[in-house]
């Protein structure tokens, strides 16, 4: 569908100042047909939208009568992770509108002018958008429609409010940074239930992870598969998991050792069909200040992979938009993780010849880690990827291998989960064993969860231990019933300090879920217990399919 253009008509500002704050009463948005407004003097000082973000994420609101601004009753089941990429300011929230459930992104803007300010509605990411949320209302409200033309909840916040804007913005502005939920007291907490509790957390993760392959397993008996994915997902790291598991399963592995074979060492093809799949593969105006090598490297991948679709007959590239570039450092950037990628599924390459035998060969043998680190090195066959983070510029040569680090998220997210299951499957408690003491050996990892833990901690030491509980503990802040006992909260005492260090490090500990959704608005029909079949807001392009859990720590 087209891009939709904004109506013309004229615009009147709102009080989205704390100047107007004071004196204004916020209306109803609408009764019947008519639209209620009053205009005050516009603004001198705009209430920073960092403040709703807070409001809203914490839920600092009256939430026992909210309504949307078509009159619809709304609930918040669970607000959604903040995200700090482009994109929706939250990601994943559950909220009832009217009588159906649905699961998606939340935008927030002072006023809901700024939807159409940012061009938000000629934006495709904003499609999976279930809600907006503004301080007051203005000409624009009631009338927001997402790019695909459908239109957009809205919730005014005013009326909900529980203290005056300018005590909420002090509070805002002067508040001490939050600390880990269980931060305050955890010396108090004696050191046999600490271990105990550390323990349970390592094996809860692992079990998660385990699981969560289950599922997946049960639609598709294929662990070759699940491997792929779940290594494609590793490298795509957090901000690119989702859609690096749906091209793993777009450029299946059968058809990948194909082109490897016919290939005799040229990689192109491959490079052609997991980038061209990918749908970043540059169109050519793209490329006209791109320097002739470059230029003439792009055009021959995207040719090839014109031949690929007609010979195999390829389902239609992904959407580029569902890529994520967006503070990430140029390392990180999709086509060179997909290069990596390539390298797996390549002659040499852990994924082009029985890689679950591989696996098992490595954990069993005297240096574990070692070997396991071997088979997934993704030295990429590519000289071009030597001085190219994507397709459009060449830059200065350095390494493009898979990072030690790197490696090492790839053992406990993938590897480590798919020979676990192998191991349930078989009964075999000596493969289970020996996964668990490979995931004591590997060293604490490092990102912005772990760095907060050890803002509060001793330095980070090894430990199976040290893998697990970061995650569990992040998640256990947003609910505070449950304690180190696993019960109901009935006492202050908080888990905190000299924690942190050797619980809380690897990538284990905080790595998101394995199938997160492809960006989009999913309505829940709670009465049938499944996604609602006759919803005509279907997934654009090529979103992956994915089953959303009908439940969160927010329901009650």
């Amino acid at each position: 569908m087209p891009p939709v253009d904004v109506p013309s008509r004229p615009h009147t500002l709102a009080p989205s100042s704390l100047d107007a704050a004071s004196s204004y009463t916020a209306p109803l948005p609408s009764r019947g047909d008519e639209t209620l407004l009053r205009e005050p003097a516009a603004a001198q000082r705009p209430v920073p939208e960092a403040l709703l973000q807070d409001l809203w994420r914490r839920q600092h609101f009256d939430t026992g009568a909210l309504h949307t601004t078509d009159g619809r009753s709304l609930t918040v089941l669970d607000p959604g992770s903040p995200n700090t990429d482009a994109g929706p300011d939250f990601r994943e929230a559950h909220v009832r509108v009217g009588e159906r459930a649905w699961h998606g992104d939340v935008e927030i803007h002072p006023a809901s002018s700024g939807w159409f300010d940012h061009e938000h509605h000629r934006d495709a990411r904003y499609n999976a958008a279930v809600l907006h949320v503004s301080l007051y209302v203005d000409d624009w409200t009631g009338g927001l429609i997402r790019e695909d033309g459908s239109p957009l909840p809205e919730l005014v916040l005013a009326p909900h409010l529980t203290a005056p804007l300018r005590e909420l913005l002090h509070d805002f502005r002067t508040r001490e940074e939050e600390t880990l939920f269980c931060a305050p007291r955890w010396d108090e907490v004696p050191e046999q239930e600490r271990t105990r509790w550390i323990a349970e957390m390592t094996e809860e993760r692992l079990e998660a992870k385990k699981e969560r392959l289950v599922d997946r397993y049960f639609a598709a008996p294929d662990l070759e598969a699940l491997l792929h994915e779940r290594l494609f997902a590793g490298l795509g790291y957090s901000k690119n998991d989702a859609p690096m598991s749906d091209l793993a399963r777009r450029t299946p592995l059968a058809l990948c050792r194909r082109l490897a074979r016919r290939a005799d060492g040229d990689v192109r093809d491959l490079e052609a069909l997991l980038l061209g799949s990918a749908g970043l593969l540059p169109d050519p105006e793209d490329l006209l200040d791109a320097d002739r090598a470059t230029a003439d490297y792009a055009t021959d991948l995207a040719e090839r992979f014109e031949q690929l679709e007609r010979a195999f007959d390829l389902p239609a590239p992904m959407e580029s938009e569902r890529w994520q570039f967006f503070r990430l450092r140029p390392a990180n950037f999709p086509p060179l993780r997909i290069a990596q990628a390539v390298a797996l599924v390549a002659p040499g390459g852990l994924l082009h010849r029985d890689p679950l035998g591989r696996l098992l060969d490595a954990v069993r043998s005297e240096h574990p880690a070692r070997n396991l680190r071997a088979l997934l090195e993704a030295n990429v066959p590519s000289d071009f990827w030597k001085t190219h983070f994507h397709l459009e510029k060449a830059t200065t040569e350095r390494d493009p291998s898979v990072g030690r680090r790197r490696i090492d998220t790839l053992i406990v997210n993938a590897a480590a989960p798919v020979l676990l299951l192998h191991a349930e499957q078989h009964d075999d408690g000596a493969l289970q064993t020996a996964v668990r003491d490979l995931l004591r050996a590997l060293p604490a990892g490092s990102d912005r969860v772990t760095r907060r833990f050890r803002s509060t901690a001793r330095a980070a030491r090894k430990g199976a231990a040290s893998t697990a509980p970061s995650g569990s503990i992040c998640s256990a802040r947003a609910d505070p019933r449950r304690t180190v006992d696993g019960g109901p909260r009935t006492t202050d005492v908080q888990p905190s300090k000299q924690t942190f260090e050797t619980t809380l490090s690897s990538p284990i500990a905080h790595s998101k879920r394995f199938d997160q959704s492809a960006r989009r608005r999913t309505p829940v029909d709670r009465r049938a217990g499944a996604p609602h079949a006759q919803s005509q807001l279907r997934p654009r392009g090529g979103a992956s399919r994915h089953r959303f859990p009908l439940s969160s720590p927010y329901d009650t």
